[in-house]
């Protein structure tokens, strides 16, 4: 029976540091990890979080697999409004391994303007891409 890939964790925080010494089975500090997060009080839109790390819990991979981050702004005045793409990228199970942490580090993400923002971690394959797991975000402007 073919092991399915699943997500068990998918967390967006502002920092993510790995525990020395780095290895095969890292443990990761996630800090500012929240659902939501501030924008300076004179920023003006469009703006750019200057950081956001991805935490992803894999289990059941094999081989080398292909991932894509989606950032979509689900409260824009059109209805929701795709911000981005990001990928591939590459995580590299070992054989055996049930259990795979990674962190995704993205620099100056796109915020078009202060709401709801999806973070959606998917499947890339030759011919199709399916998602694996999302995270929710809200950005607000500091008054």
């Amino acid at each position: 029976m073919a092991r399915l890939l699943r997500v068990q964790h998918w967390v967006a925080c502002l920092e993510a540091h790995v525990e020395p010494p780095a290895s095969v089975n890292n443990f990761y500090n996630l800090l500012r990890a929240g659902y939501v997060h501030s924008a300076p009080a004179d920023a003006e839109f469009p703006w750019s979080l200057p950081r956001l790390d991805l935490f992803a819990r894999f289990v059941g991979g094999r081989g080398t697999t292909e991932f894509e981050v989606r950032v979509a702004w689900l409260d824009a005045p059109e209805g929701i409004r795709r911000v981005g793409t990001y990928g591939p990228l590459r995580v590299a199970f070992r054989r055996g391994e049930t259990v795979r942490d990674s962190v995704f580090r993205f620099r100056n993400v796109p915020v078009e303007g202060p709401g709801r923002y999806r973070v959606q971690l998917r499947s890339v394959k030759p011919r199709r891409k399916y998602p694996l797991a999302t995270e929710y975000l809200t950005v607000v402007q500091r008054s």
